[in-house]
Formats: structure tokens, sequence, C-alpha cells
């Protein structure tokens, strides 16, 4: 019998303090995306147009900055917004992504590809099996002796043919187009390299367990299951200046982690299928206003 969102949410809790992943009892929610449904990596978001904000969509109020010190909820949204949902299905066993940033100031000039350190980025980190090992999990042995949580770093547009860091960085993942471990798509309103909002999409892959030698046939590949916890976390960095390249020139770098860069410590839940979204909703509109349209009603907040 299908596990209802409720029973989930019970038996999430009741794991919570096995798991210690922070916030303490805190968790978020990937809506489950019927076979027909599953979105198309192209970076429009109508596909997402269905999915209602409570519980999925992940806004403004769940951001802090690590680097500046700024508490939950304290983005300055004239400079940055930010709204983000994970998505799952049972078959593909394949997580899915949206964001939608808008940017004051949209930087990326690095001339090292795959910096994606130095310029606005977008940073997921999942790790399924929730690895208790030092700083929140590493690209370096865990517990089992290979690695247990992988990173996910995208910097729009590609550089140098380049589409983003995945790390650890196995010589399987080229790019979005020529692997089965993740994919990615964007577009964007407004000025490519100055005010605008950029629609990121993408899927990834997760892993149980990778040997730390990289080998893809012993990877344990995840089987997601409904009422299923990972470990997730993801980060927007945010570069107002050009030539970004220390700590100190980041204009914000917002994290769901409340410990900052690189971890996976948030709890997601691996949702039933939702009766109540209409999967046969009209999208909306126009992404522009309906975009603007949030943004404002954030800032008046």
């Amino acid at each position: 019998m299908r596990k209802t969102l409720v029973s989930a949410l019970l038996a999430a809790v009741v794991a919570l303090p096995a798991l210690a992943h922070f916030p303490p009892g805190e968790l978020l929610f990937a809506v489950q995306f019927p076979d027909e449904n599953i979105p198309v990596i192209d970076g429009n978001h109508a596909d997402w147009a269905a999915v209602p904000q409570i519980p999925y969509e992940v806004g403004n109020d769940k951001y802090s900055d690590s680097v500046y010190s700024k508490a939950r909820g304290e983005i300055d949204v004239s400079d940055l917004s930010v709204r983000q949902i994970v998505g799952w299905n049972d078959n593909t066993d394949l997580l899915y992504f949206m964001a939608e940033v808008f940017d004051n100031v949209h930087t990326r000039d690095a001339e090292e590809p795959n910096a994606w350190w130095s310029d606005d980025a977008w940073e997921v980190y999942v790790s399924p099996s929730h690895p208790e090992v030092e700083g929140g999990g590493g690209y370096a042995p865990g517990a089992e002796g290979g690695i247990l949580k992988v990173g996910y770093n995208w910097s729009m547009p590609p550089t140098a043919g380049a589409w983003g860091g995945y790390n650890p960085p196995f010589d399987w993942v080229v790019d979005p187009d020529n692997n089965d471990a993740w994919k990615f798509a964007y577009t964007f309103s407004g000025e490519e390299f100055g005010e605008s909002t950029y629609f990121y999409e993408a899927w990834i892959r997760p892993f149980d367990f990778i040997p730390d030698d990289g080998d893809r046939d012993a990877a344990e590949e995840t089987d997601l299951e409904e009422g299923q916890i990972i470990a997730i976390s993801w980060t927007f960095g945010d570069f107002d200046i050009e030539g970004g390249a220390v700590l100190e020139d980041y204009q914000g770098f917002w994290s769901v982690s409340p410990n900052g860069c690189c971890r996976a410590d948030n709890d997601m839940v691996m949702s039933e299928l939702d009766d109540a979204i209409d999967w046969g909703a009209a999208p909306a509109t126009s992404v522009e206003s309906s975009t603007w349209g949030r943004i404002k009603t954030e800032f008046n907040r």
C-alpha cells in the first residue's frame, strides 16, 4: 500500500535524531513526478507550473549566508532572489531540479573552465546514504572506503566548453549530453551579464556509493523510494564584481545548509504521488512577469 504524505512525514520525524542533519527537525520535500509528467531538461519551467509552492518550493526565507554571517531570511531580494523545487521519479530513480535566480548583476568572466567558485554559481550536494564523516561528508574516502557525497557545480554560460564541475571529477563525467550522471540546461531573461533572471534545470543520478578510484561499473546507484530521506544541500554564489576570485569578493553565498559551503546537511523526503496536483494545469503565461511579481512580493514583506 502506498504511503501517505502524513505517514512519510511521521516516519521522517522519528528518523531525524539518528540522521543528525540540519536544521534539526526540518524537512524539505521532493515532489514525485508521474511518468508522463517528468520534466524535459531544457531551461523552460513550464513543466513545473503545476507544483504547488507548499510544501515543495524552497524560497528566500530558507537561505543563510555563511560568508557574511547573515541569518536565514536576510537575503536582499533587490540583489538576489531565488526559488527552487526538487522532484523525483520512482521508475527513473533520478532527482529533478529547477532553480529560478534573479540577480541584479549576473557575473561570468572566469577564463578557467569550471571555475564556478569565482562567478555566480549554483552548487548542489547530494548524499543519499547520509554519511557521518567530518565536514558533512566529503570527497575524500567516507566510512565505507569510498565516495558518499557528490557535488554538482554550475556557472553559466559555459566557459571553454565546460558546463560545470562534478566533484570528484571522474573521467566518465564529461558534459550534460555525454554522461549518465547528470543533465543540465538553462535559459535567461534580461541582460545576460547584467540584471537578469536565470532559469536552471537539471536531473541528477544519485549514488549511494562510488569507489575512490571512480570505477563507474562498481558505483552503487540509489534506488529512490517513497518516504525515503536523503541528505542534500545547495548554494547560490553571488558575485557582483568582475574577476572575483577570493572569499571576500562574494556579494553573497546563500545556502540552505546553516553550516555553509559544500555540505549535504538538509533532510529531504521523497514524497508520494500528490493527488492534489493537477498535472494538466496550464503553465504561467509569462515566466518573466511571474518572476517579477514574486520578487516584488518578497521585497514588500
